[in-house]
């Protein structure tokens, strides 16, 4: 069985919960932790609060022994119950500062973007405390307020109390003896990894080309956290996506097109009106009663002028009202007086 059997159902976004139906660089965040998390679970019995859709239970499950996922909203837990049908894994409503599991009950604790949703921290951790086995690993993310905040100038409207690193690193580490602390952004740029062996990964900045070890400027903090030594953890990773399919450029392709689509929109109400406009025009009194002076000015712009006709073809057109002359090649002409070419009727 894989999620892809049950894609037909899906949670609505609430701009907020993650769902795999959403794309861009929430999934790279999201699916990145829950790949990495899922390194550490196999055969283990693992709580994933604030489970959310459900997706990165089900992708754990896969490994795991078991995985319960909580979350306090019913609909989501409604939703993943449905949606991802396994023996191991289970579903249940419950807070993070109430989790509704046993002492001693799961090896592993997942939880994702989880503390900025609520100002009750202390109480989350004594709780996950509780629920761990001794010794069990606790996995959790948090966005860096001040990357995530302060830099950008933004305020998430579903978040009640966000996280300074020294403020996240202090909280894990007065409830866990060891940690290892991940640094996670979305990144564009060139790769250069080592393949013979484990190495340090370092940044570098295009601008000044200063070196800094992991990734520059984080937006989320990963840790890692134990009461037992860490002899192993994580390596650095990349989660690779196609250029062409990432957020940035699908949103320039998005703005270019809607720039080309407003330009032929614009372009196509332009020639509606213009076109509506001639058509009026030609409909109106002042076009019918002015055509005698349009044939008139054709007239003249091809030479023909009627003085110069009229001493041809006719001495005495201007004694008579009006006099018809036959000129040479049959051309029919009614010719009155000057002053009176505006109600000349002219047939050529």
């Amino acid at each position: 069985m894989t999620v892809r059997d049950y894609s037909q159902i899906a949670l609505g976004f609430t701009g907020e919960r993650y769902v795999p139906e959403i794309k861009g660089n929430i999934f790279l965040e999201h699916m990145h932790r829950y790949l990495i998390a899922r390194t550490r679970v196999e055969g283990k019995d693992v709580l994933d609060i604030a489970s959310g859709e459900g997706f990165g239970s089900f992708y754990m499950a896969e490994k795991a022994a078991s995985v319960v996922g909580v979350d306090i909203a019913p609909e989501a837990v409604a939703h993943a119950r449905q949606k991802y049908a396994r023996d191991n894994l289970h579903f249940e409503v419950g807070s993070c500062a109430a989790i509704p599991l046993a002492d001693n009950a799961v090896d592993v604790v997942v939880s994702f973007e989880t503390s900025e949703h609520h100002d009750q921290h202390e109480e989350m951790m004594k709780e996950i405390k509780r629920v761990l086995r001794p010794g069990g690993l606790l996995i959790i993310s948090s966005p860096e307020k001040r990357e995530y905040s302060d830099v950008t100038a933004y305020r998430n409207p579903y978040h009640v109390k966000e996280l300074y690193r020294d403020q996240f690193v202090d909280l894990v580490g007065r409830h866990f003896v060891n940690m290892a602390l991940y640094g996670q952004r979305v990144i564009f740029g060139s790769g250069l990894f080592l393949e013979q062996k484990e190495a340090e990964v370092a940044s570098y900045d295009s601008s000044t080309f200063d070196r800094t070890p992991g990734v520059q400027r984080p937006i989320y903090l990963v840790a890692i956290a134990s009461d037992s030594v860490l002899e192993t953890v994580p390596e650095s990773s990349f989660f690779e996506q196609e250029l062409l399919e990432s957020e940035i450029v699908k949103l320039q392709l998005a703005v270019r097109d809607g720039a080309i689509e407003l330009e032929r929109n614009r372009s196509a109400s332009l020639e509606k009106s213009i076109a509506e406009l001639q058509e009026a025009y030609f409909d109106s009194l002042a076009w019918k009663l002015t055509r005698p002076l349009r044939v008139a000015r054709r007239v003249v712009g091809r030479g023909i002028f009627i003085d110069r006709i009229c001493e041809q073809f006719c001495t005495t057109c201007r004694s008579q009202l009006p006099a018809v002359c036959e000129p040479p090649g049959g051309v029919l002409v009614n010719f009155v007086p000057i002053s009176f070419v505006p109600k000349a009727i002219l047939r050529l």
